[in-house]
């Protein structure tokens, strides 16, 4: 049995020794190569590029937000409001009115021609306030833009291409001192209150002297007393009166005067408390002088400042200035009272004083300036049932020393208006308003009279929102 065995064994144990060699060598063969490539690519990628772009990329996205960020340290919050009117005013008149809107002055014997009916909508207005949020201890600064379609007096426009700017400035309030300035356009410090009346002419050469212009502004309060100053535009049309050798006839150019105006105003309120809560007697003192000083313009062959010129001789136009005082008196908490009274010379650009007259536009002989006195009063009386009644009474009329060779000597109205307040943002008012313009014209030294008359009646229908 031993034999059997030990060659059984025998040959058992050397294919045991054989397998075992062939997988100590096959084995290890296999884990070599397969080991290697993993190891290689892993590396790679760490080492070589992506080091390269996460170092070279923050750079750039740090320094885009510096930039953006002063910007808006710079750019203050703003608040912008809206606000205006629609309004509709239709218009009858008793008379020719030379095809205006509104009336200012009406021409001779206005009364024979034919009555008119009339629609418009020109006093349409829309506005924007615009205001920033100010710095503690710092200044307030203030913005309005306002727009309406009356730049034309022509009824027919109906607005169409008379598009007007009637204020755009800014403003900066210096409220810890009581000092503002205002730069642009705005309302005249002299006439500063509004006559009650509907007629879109306000008064117009029938008393009122207030309108709008460019202007840099300083105003200061001192408690109840404000004092202003202001450089404004200069619009007085001014003239050389020329002559010439070749042509004997005189003639007429037109340019702009050389410096600009200027306005003042002394303003003071006291609080009414026996009208009630918020009512203020105010009182406003004020003026305006105009230099009329014409820039010779050589290229357009005008006349030089210095006389020199042997072809043609100057006429320096006189200069414009105004005295005016202005009153809001309440009376009782539902009457109040208000005008203005002036006296002036050479008023043309300021709301149509001196009936829309100047001696440099008449092309008067004299060098003097037509002087006008006039004003406006009203009274307006709360009613009942959301009704308010008004009554007024409007005058210009030319110094008689002074008075043009032929032309408008006085200028005149009577009206009154009711008013229905259908709620706080609409309101439908009638108005009655009695004109009369009169003339005078010398003619071989004979001094004689004519005039203008005519009623007029309007109804106006306003819905204002904000």
């Amino acid at each position: 049995m031993r034999p059997f065995n030990s060659l059984v064994a025998l040959p058992i144990s050397v294919l045991l020794f054989a397998n075992t060699m062939a997988l100590a060598q096959v084995a290890p063969a296999p884990v070599a190569p397969v080991a290697a490539p993993e190891v290689a690519p892993v590396a790679e990628p760490v080492v070589a590029p992506p080091a390269q772009v996460v170092v070279t990329e923050p750079a750039p996205v740090a320094t885009k937000p510096e930039p953006e960020t002063k910007l808006a340290a710079k750019a203050a919050p703003m608040k912008i409001s809206l606000y205006g009117f629609f309004q509709l005013n239709t218009i009858i008149e008793g008379g020719a009115n030379e095809n205006r809107a509104w009336s200012i002055w009406l021409p001779k014997k206005s009364e024979d021609g034919e009555s008119r009916i009339a629609l418009n909508v020109n006093q349409t207005r829309i506005g924007i306030n615009v205001s920033g949020e100010p710095k503690e201890g710092g200044p307030e600064v203030l913005g309005k833009f306002e727009v309406d379609w009356s730049n034309d007096n022509n009824r027919n426009n109906n607005g169409v291409g008379s598009l007007r700017i009637r204020q755009a400035f800014g403003q900066v309030k210096f409220n810890d001192i009581g000092l503002s300035l205002l730069l642009g356009q705005t309302s005249d410090l002299i006439g500063s209150l509004t006559a009650p009346s509907v007629n879109q002419g306000t008064l117009q050469g029938q008393g009122s002297l207030g309108t709008r212009r460019p202007m840099i502004r300083a105003t200061q309060a001192l408690g109840p007393v404000e004092i202003a100053a202001a450089v404004t535009d200069n619009r007085d049309v001014s003239a050389y009166t020329i002559s010439s050798k070749a042509d004997t006839a005189k003639k007429s150019t037109y340019t702009s005067p050389q410096y600009p105006a200027f306005q003042y105003s002394l303003k003071g309120k006291v609080p009414a408390s026996w009208a009630g809560a918020k009512q203020n007697v105010e009182l406003t003192l004020g003026g305006h002088y105009a230099s009329r000083e014409v820039a010779a313009n050589d290229s357009a062959g005008v006349a030089r400042k210095d006389g020199k010129d042997t072809n043609f001789t100057y006429n320096k136009p006189p200069t414009s200035w105004s005295y005016v005082a202005s009153l809001s008196l309440p009376v009782i908490s539902i009457v109040n009272l208000s005008g203005e009274f002036f006296y002036g010379q050479d008023l043309w650009s300021y709301s149509a004083g001196t009936i829309q007259q100047s001696n440099a536009v008449s092309k008067r002989a004299s060098k003097a300036g037509v002087q006008s006195t006039g004003g406006w009063g009203a009274a307006n009386i709360k009613l009942p049932a959301n009704f308010a009644l008004v009554g007024g009474y409007g005058v210009e009329a030319i110094c008689k020393s002074r008075e043009l060779a032929d032309g408008r000597v006085k200028n005149q109205v009577i009206f009154s208006n009711l008013r229905y307040f259908v709620d706080d943002a609409a309101y439908i008012a009638f108005e009655y308003a009695n004109l009369l313009t009169r003339y005078a014209t010398t003619k071989a030294d004979v001094r004689t009279t004519d005039s203008g008359k005519m009623n007029r009646y309007e109804l106006v229908f306003n819905y204002a929102f904000k």
